[in-house]
């Protein structure tokens, strides 16, 4: 359920600095999640993203696990907190705040033409002004402190500790902060079922609206036929129970002005909408009728742009044909070669220098030897019948036996080069075989998965595959995403 918390202004209203806007959407569920960090992080939706302005975006609240979906995953379990893991169950809320470019011009903020205008609304036919910040002095600080004090009520009001997100966003036609949480309450109430006199809880059968029967566990009653509940402590994901706590049918009525209070309190001069007995008292129907035709106006003014926008996300695209092979396909598939990693090729060259270097020295060896009987044997020559010369001989003859038997261990190790150098080139072989098999097996696979999914262009970065082969291995991924807008709109 996505909820427009913005009214109209009375002409004869007092004058304010600007719109208060907070939106709020409660129904992200597992499904939805990977993409909303996709979105948050690499700015990729249907939102004027602006690069140039993009690196003044700030975070309150950064991620600390490679995604959304894994950061709520922990915080879950880190902080053990009870859940109903189910598609259906609503795991994260977002909200945003903000308010027109009026209010951030009257607050010192420059604006400039988009080039673009307002197709449908009050607006209809003018300019659309986006901020013109070139360095981090074109941000006035009265706007950071709007930021800051938007993000002290948002801790107040659903605490700190529960919040796994939150980013000022400057990229866009207007500034906004944007955070997501999980709706943890301390307490809930669970149905009660009925026991025997064991503990056991009862059976009973009972016949559903299509005839059928079914045997089902026996909900505890009052003597008036009521379903009793127990209270429960604890730690609970629980969205129902998380806005109930907060007003239940008028919560996001009271949200409004509450948070209305607080920033008039911290000077700043919004201008809430109308208060009245009569919208606190509206009918779910009235309120969703209402929600539904403030919806439909925001997309009206959007659906002008909407294909263009969605075109503009793919510019910049490369055909992955020109990419570097060796770059992108090496990295990400390492695998196990003809028997070889490629850590064992880097091994065996490094064990073959390392011969090398000991054939050096051994032939070195060899020289040192060859001198030392040469003049040995001129030495023969001057005390042939010296018994001095018979000790010679022989050690003569011992050093042209270590001779020999070191020019046999070069010729064994001269061998073993040779052979090396030949596995080494027969493995590079098989490498660059194998490389090629899966570069051509991967490029097969992405262009199947722009069929599957009907993208008329390929991604141009391995990473858009593998956020996409992510998403699909944890069962997030939506086939649609490209025309689906996770940014809360505002």
């Amino acid at each position: 359920m996505t909820l427009l918390l913005q009214t109209t202004r009375k002409e004869n209203q007092i004058l304010y600095d600007g719109k208060q806007v907070v939106r709020v959407v409660t129904q992200y569920k597992k499904s939805d999640i990977y993409n909303i960090g996709v979105e948050m992080t690499n700015r990729k939706g249907t939102g004027n993203y602006d690069i140039e302005r993009r690196q003044f975006n700030f975070e309150y609240v950064s991620l600390t696990q490679n995604n959304l979906y894994q950061e709520v995953k922990k915080k879950l379990k880190d902080r053990n907190i009870e859940y109903q893991n189910k598609p259906s169950t609503n795991l994260l809320n977002g909200v945003t705040f903000t308010s027109g470019p009026e209010f951030f011009q009257s607050l010192g903020m420059k604006f400039k033409d988009s080039g673009r205008t307002y197709h449908t609304g009050n607006k209809k036919g003018q300019a659309v002004m986006i901020p013109d910040i070139k360095t981090n002095s074109d941000i006035p600080n009265a706007v950071s402190y709007f930021f800051d004090s938007c993000m002290e009520f948002l801790k107040q009001y659903v605490g700190e500790e529960n919040i796994l997100l939150s980013q000022i966003h400057y990229d866009e036609d207007t500034p906004h902060l944007q955070a997501y949480f999980i709706p943890v309450v301390n307490k809930v109430k669970r149905k009660c079922y009925a026991k025997d006199n064991n503990g056991n809880i009862i059976k009973e059968e009972i016949t559903k609206k299509d005839g059928s029967t079914s045997i089902v566990s026996k909900l505890l009653r009052d003597d008036k036929g009521k379903i009793i509940y127990e209270e429960v402590q604890g730690n609970f994901l629980n969205c129902d129970q998380f806005w109930k706590d907060k007003g239940g049918k008028l919560s996001f009525h009271q949200m409004q002005n509450e948070f209305n209070k607080f920033i008039t309190k911290k000077g700043f001069n919004l201008y809430r909408g109308d208060i009245g007995s009569n919208k606190e008292n509206q009918t779910k129907l009235d309120y969703d009728i209402a929600e539904k035709k403030a919806e439909l106006e925001e997309l009206n003014k959007e659906k002008e742009n909407a294909l263009k926008i969605i075109e503009n996300s793919k510019n910049g695209l490369k055909n992955i044909e020109n990419k570097d092979d060796n770059n992108d396909i090496l990295n990400p598939i390492k695998r196990i070669f003809g028997g070889y990693k490629e850590d064992d090729v880097i091994s065996i060259i490094k064990y073959t220098k390392g011969l090398q270097s000991k054939i050096i020295i051994l032939n070195t060896d060899n020289k040192n030897k060859d001198l030392e009987i040469a003049k040995l044997s001129e030495e023969n020559k001057t005390f042939k019948n010296n018994n001095e010369l018979l000790k010679r001989n022989e050690i003569i003859k011992e050093q042209k036996s270590t001779i020999d038997n070191q020019k046999e261990e070069i010729g064994r190790l001269n061998e073993l080069v040779d052979i090396l150098n030949s596995n080494i080139e027969s493995l590079k072989l098989k490498l660059e075989n194998e490389i090629n098999k899966w570069k051509n097996l991967l490029k097969k696979v992405c262009s199947a998965l722009d069929k599957l999914l009907e993208r008329d262009k390929p991604k141009d970065r391995l990473e858009d595959y593998e956020d996409i082969a992510d998403s699909i291995i944890y069962g997030h991924y939506n086939k649609n995403n490209d025309k689906d807008d996770y940014e809360i709109e505002i």
